[in-house]
């Protein structure tokens, strides 16, 4: 039985790839998308569309306003990301935030839509959204500097989040 060349792990003799790191298995003879000597199905191997993405670039993404949450569901599904602490807290504080965005742009609307007042609470509102917002763009260039950022609450829950998916 042969042997990842990166992790040393046990693979197939026919694998594209190692099962526990995921590392590209060297190919010998035929041509296996053709169903060579080495390839019986023809099908080429999936690959992951992480693949090319450094750390730093996944948790710059993470951050992007309001439409980050895409990439931090992305990155947080990815194999590749699955045991980087750093990237998982990034995506995981991302997803608090926007979470954080929908109740201020969503629900408090609707909360206090009863409250007789003269337009305090739509002033409140605009404020509180402004504040998420520089949070996104000060986490971002953060990021971009490779610094991490704890916020105050959305920190300590994004990093509890992401221990425990270790």
């Amino acid at each position: 039985m042969p042997y990842c060349t990166n992790c040393g792990t046990e693979v197939l003799p026919n694998a594209f790839y190692c099962g526990n790191c995921g590392h590209a298995q060297p190919r010998t003879g035929g041509n296996p998308f053709t169903g060579g000597s080495t390839g019986t199905s023809g099908v080429p191997p999936s690959s992951d569309i992480l693949t090319g993405v450094s750390d730093r670039t996944a948790s710059i993404l993470c951050y992007i306003p309001v439409f980050g949450i895409i990439p931090s569901i992305i990155v947080l599904a990815s194999q590749k990301f699955r045991h980087d602490p750093v990237v998982r807290f990034n995506a995981f504080q991302s997803v608090y935030l926007f979470v954080a965005w929908l109740i201020v742009s969503y629900a408090m609307p609707v909360l206090m839509f009863g409250i007789p007042g003269w337009g305090f609470e739509h002033g409140l509102l605009g404020l509180l959204k402004l504040a998420i917002f520089g949070c996104w763009i000060y986490l971002l260039v953060k990021a971009a500097n490779q610094i991490q950022v704890r916020l105050p609450i959305i920190g300590d829950l994004a990093a509890r989040s992401a221990t425990e998916q270790l």
